[in-house]
């Protein structure tokens, strides 16, 4: 290829992502880099460019990680584990190990090259991960169990009493609600209960400012327990006296009850 062609494919693959808002001048080093390594494939530059983009964290490569790259692993995944639950932890597991700073060096997103397709590349990451997940699986204690011993805490007489009585119907409609979340909801969720990540780098993850983060957990957080609190009424036929005490047992060890129940496998709307 001349150099005038290849100087063509930078701009073209740069051309194709008008929303990336980064300062492009060192595309063009990186591309330079994985040519003289044998990468950098003109057909490939564009993904080269989105995985750059990405490593760099600019939201709008971000997004388009998540929705052109990330949503199309599910085939290789399926091989290790078919359930839909499964492939949205395979997803955050990649979006923390591909694009989240390892140590004091770069994302390593950042060893992609362009030799061949991005979506190839994931996918073979995306395998490797599953099979160390799947190897990794230690038993989860029920959220049966974590609820009875969140039951026992509760300071609260009336609280502890409802739970008591109603504990498999708060599950039932806790673990449906989380079900029902937007995607995004749902990993940002199992990201900050399940896994302890901090808000700070949920936010470097998306792209996004630490209070847009802050405010997509509380978002969540409020969507579900106002679903759980509506699936409740529906499925006890309480009376509307009984509604500002289920409303105090929802809300009580609300974020231990989700961590608890992301932790125990909640399922995704997917899974039927």
């Amino acid at each position: 290829m001349s150099e005038a062609s290849w100087r063509s494919a930078l701009q073209d693959a740069q051309a194709a992502r008008p929303d990336v808002s980064l300062d492009r001048t060192g595309f063009t080093s990186h591309a330079e880099e994985c040519r003289s390594a044998g990468g950098a494939a003109p057909e490939h530059l564009a993904d080269l460019f989105l995985a750059w983009a990405a490593g760099r964290g600019d939201p709008a490569a971000l997004r388009a990680f998540d929705t052109q790259v990330l949503d199309r692993i599910d085939p290789a995944v399926r091989r290790v584990d078919p359930s839909a639950s499964f492939a949205d932890e395979v997803r955050q597991e990649l979006r923390v190990r591909l694009l989240l700073p390892a140590g004091d060096g770069p994302p390593r997103i950042a060893e992609y090259q362009a030799r061949g397709a991005l979506l190839a590349w994931v996918r073979v990451a995306a395998m490797r991960a599953a099979l160390n997940l799947k190897r990794g699986q230690r038993p989860a204690v029920p959220a049966d169990d974590v609820f009875e011993q969140l039951v026992g805490r509760d300071p609260d007489p009336e609280t502890r009493h409802l739970k008591t009585l109603y504990r498999a119907e708060f599950a039932d409609a806790l673990r449906a609600s989380l079900a029902a979340l937007p995607d995004r909801s749902r990993a940002i969720l199992r990201l900050h209960f399940a896994d302890g990540m901090q808000l700070a780098r949920i936010a470097a993850l998306y792209g996004v400012h630490e209070s847009t983060a802050s405010r997509w957990v509380k978002a969540a957080v409020e969507a579900a327990s106002t679903d759980t609190r509506r699936r409740l009424l529906q499925r006890l036929r309480l009376s509307p006296a009984s509604l500002d005490s289920v409303t105090r047992m929802i809300q009580s060890n609300l974020d231990m009850s989700i961590r608890a129940m992301l932790v125990d496998g909640a399922p995704s709307e997917s899974d039927g």
